[in-house]
C-alpha cells in the first residue's frame, strides 16, 4: 500500500487490547487505514507476508516476555519505517532494536501522530 492524500496503511503490533485498540482509533480519526492490530510475532509475521506491505509500523516492544525484534527485522527487510511503543526507557531497547524513534506508553494522541509524520516521509520509498 502506498500513501494516497497524506493517509497511510499503519500496521500496529500490540499485545494490550485496550492499548491496540485506543491506537488504531488514533490513527483512525487522523484519517489513516490500520493494518491489523495483531496480538503475537507469529501473527504479525503473517500478516506482512501478505501483498498489503504498509506504509509505516508501530510495534509494542515486548509481547507478554517475547521481543518482537523479528517483526522489527521483517519491517527492515521490507524497508518499512516503524517505531516501538513501549513504556520501557529508549535506552534499554537501543541494544536490541538499534536507533529507532519510540513513542512512550501511556500513548498521546499527539506523541502518535507526530511520530508517524516523521517517518511518513520515508514510507514509499520518498
Amino acid at each position: 500500500m502506498t500513501e494516497t492524500q497524506g493517509k497511510l496503511a499503519i500496521f500496529v503490533l500490540e499485545d494490550e487490547f485496550i492499548i491496540a485498540d485506543e491506537i488504531a482509533s488514533i490513527l483512525e480519526d487522523a484519517g489513516h487505514s490500520v493494518i491489523g492490530p495483531a496480538a503475537t510475532v507469529e501473527a504479525a509475521l503473517a500478516r506482512l507476508e501478505g501483498d498489503a506491505v504498509p506504509d509505516v509500523a508501530i510495534i509494542d516492544a515486548n509481547l507478554r516476555g517475547d521481543s518482537s525484534l523479528p517483526v522489527a527485522e521483517r519491517l527492515r527487510e521490507l524497508k518499512v519505517p516503524f517505531c516501538l511503543c513501549t513504556g520501557y526507557r529508549s535506552n534499554d531497547l537501543t541494544s536490541e532494536f538499534g536507533e529507532v524513534a519510540m513513542v512512550q506508553k501511556p500513548v498521546s494522541p499527539r506523541a502518535i501522530l507526530e511520530t508517524i509524520r516523521k517517518l511518513a516521509p520515508v514510507a514509499g520509498g520518498a
